[in-house]
């Protein structure tokens, strides 16, 4: 990202130059907070992990309505290279043909025109049948609630996350969930049977077709979706802010306590000299 902009560049570093003279830190993730303290040497006493959630008045299993008689496999977000989305149209490419002419892949999110030429071109380059792949563009909140829930697999290949947000909204619908075992996205996810190395992209295939035959590991992952969801909330990352807060304060309390006590002992050992 940083070689092709200079201008970002610039930004970018002088970003990271201000973030050194803050006092505190609170990271969306656990893998964020180690590669705060790793990359930029924050002091692991000063950066707090307090998670994130998703807006469950629109993304919730509670609205689930007439189910889509379209079968599909569902991806959401970017397209840039950390996304991993060339291995995912591989993956699918590999999968036994009943099961590829029986769910379509569906991707879905505000892809640029030099993506989709791109995506088109790995369809082609790995001879996947016409129709099989649809590219929906950007869609609103309300209708990748929609998608989410009538879903039957929904793939997070990201090879990079801060959180992994898609994953937790579809989730948090009630979908059968699958991702890397990168960063951030097994903290979302949680259960080592849903996830896969996102560089192997047999295994990748392998476990997209588990998870669409395997009724026993479907309803493990539909159960384990349940158990997820209800361990992220405003309210709880909101009750993990405050606990930093309130132990970045007393800290900070502690050592300008200390300096006040030391200086005023110096100042009296000053004094005695001079008397």
């Amino acid at each position: 990202y940083l070689n092709n902009i200079p201008e970002y560049k610039e930004f970018y570093l002088s970003k990271i130059s201000t973030l050194k003279e803050l006092n505190g830190f609170l990271a969306i993730s656990e893998s964020a907070k180690r590669e705060g303290i790793k990359y930029l040497d924050i002091d692991p006493d000063k950066i707090f992990n307090i998670s994130s959630a998703c807006d469950i008045e629109i993304f919730n299993q509670e609205l689930k309505g007439t189910k889509n008689q379209d079968k599909y496999i569902l991806y959401t977000g970017a397209a840039d290279p950390r996304k991993n989305l060339r291995r995912l149209v591989q993956a699918y490419s590999l999968l036994s043909t009943k099961v590829m002419r029986k769910y379509k892949l569906v991707l879905a999110g505000g892809f640029q025109e030099q993506e989709i030429i791109l995506i088109n071109q790995w369809i082609h380059e790995y001879a996947i049948p016409h129709g099989l792949v649809s590219l929906k563009g950007y869609v609103s909140d309300e209708e990748l609630a929609s998608l989410y829930r009538n879903c039957d697999l929904f793939i997070f290949p990201s090879l990079h996350e801060g959180f992994g947000l898609p994953a937790l909204e579809a989730i948090s619908c009630g979908a059968v969930v699958i991702g890397s075992n990168s960063t951030s996205v097994p903290e979302v996810i949680k259960e080592p049977e849903a996830l896969f190395n996102p560089r192997d992209v047999e295994e990748i295939a392998e476990l997209i077709e588990k998870a669409l035959t395997d009724r026993d590991f479907q309803k493990k992952l539909k159960d384990n979706a349940i158990t997820r969801s209800s361990s992220f909330s405003w309210d709880i990352s909101a009750r993990k802010s405050i606990s930093a807060f309130i132990k970045l304060i007393n800290d900070d309390n502690k050592i300008k306590s200390h300096s006040i006590k030391r200086k005023i002992s110096e100042e009296s050992d000053l004094d005695k000299l001079i008397r």
